[in-house]
């Protein structure tokens, strides 16, 4: 790919939220954007292409693409030989790459840093991203919106570029993981479990992704990883790359301690082994709550202290940062009911985000309603699903959301979840959909309960409609 020949650039799939970010940098380089999508086009991705006066056809159709020709098509991963524009591509022969790719050309002259790894890429990618732009006008794409700044990218003339660093495929023809193509000079890995099971069939072949990713960072590189993570660790053992871990079990590198879980903060000490002396501890504070964004903070300080930024500087930044939309979002708070809306769909991260509403909320009644992500995830990890509710009360379990699998194809239901889940928590129930859940709460609910909702689809919009009802 030869930038400089490059005028027009036309996506396709422009309304995702990653897509849409990176047509908005390309748009501030100076290239012609335009894109389509398979329909309306809404908030942060709307936000972003009216900022940047992009237009977009609403509706996929290859005449689209043979009235406005381009230098290089985008398409998005969830598009393929169905979609009319894609085929087109395909069959003339037109140069496309995922969007991925050409952030890595947009990017190349910077530092690149990648926050990988199964959860709390998000929180950590914008933690860091949102830091280091405060330091450094540093750049950074997220896969979601960070509170407060209502965006999920900045481009800056600072030295890095933070990068949310996901496995999954790069194109429908491509199964590259996405996070290959950011070439990164730091890679931070916060833990590895097996996910995605509609692309890899084990826990190893995920892990030979991270080696590959890995094994192809420059002699000069650098490993940032989870050392009580047991896979993070295997590959840091395993790679040459110099390395070095953050840690709340055992002296690491950079070592949590003193950890506590305010109503308003969370509070821990950190121990730098570089420090020769050994005793001087680090104060930090962060608005998140729970042990799971302790890690995310632990590797986003690790990080910034590796680039040489000291604590000072660091500390107020860090404890400004009010974390990203969807990922354990406080909605609101009504009659005393406490609403919070979030993204959880892996079994770790739903019983992350319940321990973490637990430590916050050490006294109330806790509402978990899940909605179980895609038939091959929920089957997969129904045996760590099951024991994922502890720190809840109550928990609804609506349907299975199918995203891109078939119904036709379903070989677990929302019941068989329920069921599963029953013999270890005492109070579980079916919701056939949203309105039925929104009765139960409206029912139920009482004075200083939590709601959490935790879904990927729109079913998410429970949480909303919850709190007007209140």
């Amino acid at each position: 790919m030869n930038l400089s020949e490059i005028h027009n650039i036309y996506f396709v799939g422009i309304g995702g939220i990653a897509m849409s970010a990176t047509a908005g940098i390309a748009r501030d380089e100076g290239y012609t954007v335009l894109g389509s999508d398979a329909k309306t086009v809404y908030a942060p991705a709307k936000d972003v292409l009216d900022k940047y006066s992009i237009d977009y056809f609403t509706g996929y159709d290859a005449q689209n693409i043979i009235n406005n020709p381009a230098d290089l098509y985008v398409l998005s991963a969830g598009e393929d030989l169905n979609n009319p524009e894609v085929k087109y591509i395909v069959d003339n022969d037109l140069p496309y790459v995922s969007f991925s790719e050409l952030l890595y050309e947009l990017s190349k002259d910077k530092l690149r840093i990648v926050v990988a790894g199964t959860h709390g890429k998000s929180t950590t990618a914008g933690l860091l991203g949102s830091v280091l732009r405060e330091l450094d006008d540093s750049s950074f794409v997220v896969g979601a919106v960070l509170q407060g700044s209502e965006t999920n990218f900045h481009k800056g003339d600072g030295h890095y570029f933070v990068f949310e660093g996901d496995e999954y495929k790069a194109t429908f023809d491509d199964p590259t993981p996405k996070f290959q193509y950011y070439r990164p000079d730091i890679v931070i890995l916060n833990n590895i479990e097996f996910d995605h099971p509609d692309m890899f069939g084990s826990i190893e072949e995920i892990l030979e992704e991270f080696k590959l990713l890995i094994h192809a960072m420059p002699a000069d590189g650098l490993l940032i990883y989870n050392a009580d993570d047991v896979n993070a660790a295997k590959l840091a053992f395993e790679t040459n790359v110099a390395s070095f871990g953050y840690s709340l079990k055992e002296m690491s590198e950079y070592t949590a301690s003193d950890i506590f879980f305010g109503p308003e903060q969370t509070t821990f000490q950190v121990r730098d082994k570089k420090n020769e002396a050994n005793e001087k501890l680090e104060s930090y504070a962060i608005s998140l709550p729970g042990k799971i964004n302790v890690y995310n903070a632990l590797a986003c300080i690790a990080t910034v202290r590796a680039l040489g930024f000291s604590h000072e500087l660091l500390s107020a930044p860090l404890s400004e940062y009010k974390g990203v939309k969807r990922r354990f979002e406080l909605l609101g708070k009504r009659n005393g009911i406490t609403v919070i809306d979030d993204y959880a769909h892996h079994p770790t991260a739903v019983r992350e985000t319940l321990e973490a509403a637990r430590s916050r909320y050490s006294e109330k009644r806790i509402w978990a309603i899940f909605e179980p992500h895609t038939f091959s995830r929920t089957s997969a990890t129904l045996p760590e699903l099951v024991k994922s509710f502890d720190a809840a009360d109550h928990v609804l379990i609506a349907e299975i959301y199918p995203a891109r699998e078939n119904v036709k194809d379903a070989t677990i239901s929302g019941q068989d979840v329920v069921k599963a889940i029953s013999k270890h928590h005492k109070d579980v129930r079916l919701v056939a959909n949203k309105d039925a859940a929104l009765e139960i709460l409206k029912d139920e609910a009482i004075n200083d309960d939590v709601i959490i909702v935790m879904a990927v689809g729109s079913f998410n919009k429970l949480a909303y409609e919850f709190i007007e009802s209140i």
